[in-house]
């Protein structure tokens, strides 16, 4: 018999050894709304079909968490996978991209989709999930993995799995399918009571609940400009032959790696230069220039960039921080938990903003506010700056984009730009990387680098910086005049190198620990790269220094 601790009911039972994960969550949870998803047993994160071999902990999650929301979304992924073989011969699905809260794929049937098309994957995917068709999970060694991948014809697969150095694979399959994932899966497609599909040419979107509310579909949203840049980025990967991670991983095997770093540094440096030229042409309008982007999405370096192309073109700029109008801590307002809500509007002092940008405009010498973090107060430069004729403002903030801070303005008299993190490559056809974990690592390392923060406080706040920017900064992202991608290519293979021993401190006492396992399982398939291939004057020195 097996004895195990279970850290979410606080009790402890006894179960026969090789009993299934799903059959003990249904007779320790028979009626649990959410439905489990998934399990931490012994400090891994493993799927409900996981055999229980050994006495220990284990605590569940459900559908309504965020671990167990990321079951689900791969295990419809799956299920698009299933269906999609099961009506076309050698069919094919590639994820491409996530547009808010859902996924583009793209689909290699023999034909373009057509809407008919949607209709029947669509009602194979609902009869798999009446026949609730069984997901087995198979523990593998990497290279029986690599040949089950190459006799399905997976070449990328198999060449990817060479550089994952595990004694043992997750894999997973469905019928005729066999797949790889980043993390465990449903037990059955009958969990999967909600999603929808969605034709979006020249692919579709699958649609599927938030951890929030694991039961209903999140509203439906256009976000064109946003997609455009998503298809731009894999323009990208195309031209230069790099759009998988096995891609990357080649091109540093072979040491030519830097013609990719050269081409992704100089394709930045292009837009940068067409964002300056745009801001000419709306000259003498142009009053403000409203830089805006989610954390760790390179604001400071960007800006730094901009101004140095826009002197090229005969524009000197003063620049502005919305960090510096923050209100004096006293007076900062607070979250219900009695934090400070640094991530609100309310926690700028909009008025004083307004008045400064209004005294620039009018050819006033203004003393520029400053903001001392360390007091929570905030103070004036001693020197003065005044406008030139027809001299724009540059503007970076959270907020920036928000017309509510700029309030005074009319809109044509602003150009607003928005920064993305849209990674360039896939690890797989199955598994995108996410802008969020790109952002993370970047984060990680850049604390630990210039502001003396582990990462367990990095991990600690990063919840709150992903709400305050679904409240701050998407909504507004489509109003913005140009969206310009600070992604780079490469970055991971050099960022691997730092984060992987930065991870590695959070123990297994840590509420972060299954997202640093996780987000460590992310990395293992990228070959790691050093830092001397980047640039000085890269976007990517802001986050791994100038020495490195």
């Amino acid at each position: 018999m097996i004895t195990l601790k279970d850290t979410t009911k606080n009790k402890t039972y006894t179960v026969e050894k090789g009993t299934s994960l799903l059959q003990i969550s249904k007779e320790q949870y028979p009626n649990s709304q959410p439905p489990i998803a998934a399990a931490l047993y012994n400090n891994e994160f493993v799927g409900l079909q996981t055999k229980v071999q050994a006495d220990g902990d284990i605590s569940w999650f459900s559908l309504g968490t965020l671990e167990g929301n990321q079951c689900m979304i791969r295990t419809a992924t799956m299920l698009l996978t299933r269906a999609v073989s099961d009506l076309y011969p050698h069919g094919r699905v590639f994820v491409k991209h996530a547009l808010r809260k859902a996924l583009y794929c793209e689909l290699a049937i023999g034909h373009s989709i057509t809407v008919r098309d949607v209709d029947s994957i669509k009602r194979r995917m609902d009869e798999l999930v009446a026949q609730d068709a069984e997901i087995s999970q198979l523990v593998i060694s990497a290279e029986t993995a690599m040949d089950m991948c190459r006799n399905r014809h997976l070449e990328r697969e198999a060449e990817l799995l060479r550089y994952v150095h595990m004694n043992q694979i997750m894999a997973y399959q469905c019928g005729p399918v066999f797949d790889y994932y980043m993390g465990p899966l449903l037990p059955s497609m009958g969990y999967l009571t909600c999603f929808n599909l969605r034709s979006y040419a020249p692919g579709i979107i699958l649609e599927t609940p938030t951890p929030d509310h694991p039961d209903t579909l999140p509203p439906y949203k256009e976000i064109p400009k946003m997609a455009r840049l998503f298809l731009d980025a894999e323009e990208w990967g195309r031209i230069v032959r790099c759009e998988y991670v096995s891609d990357l991983n080649h091109y540093i095997a072979e040491d030519s790696i830097q013609d990719i770093v050269d081409m992704a540094e100089a394709l930045q440096e292009k837009k940068l230069a067409q964002i300056a030229d745009y801001v000419v042409t709306r000259r003498p309008k142009i009053k403000v220039i409203l830089i805006a982007g989610p954390s760790s999405a390179g604001k400071t370096t960007f800006c730094k960039r901009l101004t140095t192309q826009l002197r090229v073109v005969g524009l000197r700029l003063v620049k502005i921080s919305l960090d510096d109008y923050f209100h004096n801590r006293e007076e900062t307002p607070k979250n219900p938990d009695g934090s400070y809500d640094f991530e609100s509007l309310r926690a700028v002092n909009v008025p004083l903003f307004n008045q400064q940008i209004d005294e620039l405009q009018q050819g006033k010498e203004v003393h520029l506010a400053r903001y001392d973090f360390v007091t929570g107060k905030r103070y004036f430069d001693e020197k003065p700056v005044r406008l030139e004729p027809h001299q724009p403002i540059v503007v970076e903030g959270l907020h920036a984009l928000n017309d509510s801070l700029t309030y005074m303005l009319p809109r044509y008299e602003k150009v607003k730009i928005t920064l993305g993190v849209l990674t360039q490559i896939r690890i797989n056809d199955h598994n995108r990387i996410s802008t969020s974990d790109t952002r993370i690592i970047r984060r990680m390392v850049r604390d630990q680098q210039f502001r003396d923060r582990g990462p367990q406080a990095t991990m600690d706040i990063w919840a709150d910086v992903r709400r305050g920017e679904e409240t701050n900064i998407y909504p507004y992202q489509e109003d913005a005049d140009v969206i310009f991608n600070t992604a780079l290519p490469y970055e991971l293979s050099v960022l691997k190198t730092y984060a992987e021993p930065l991870l590695a401190t959070i123990t297994k006492e840590s509420p972060h620990y299954i997202e640093a396992q996780r987000l460590l399982k992310f990395l293992k398939p990228f070959r790691g790269l050093d830092a001397s291939v980047v640039p000085y004057n890269s976007l990517l020195r802001e986050f791994i220094g100038k020495d490195a």
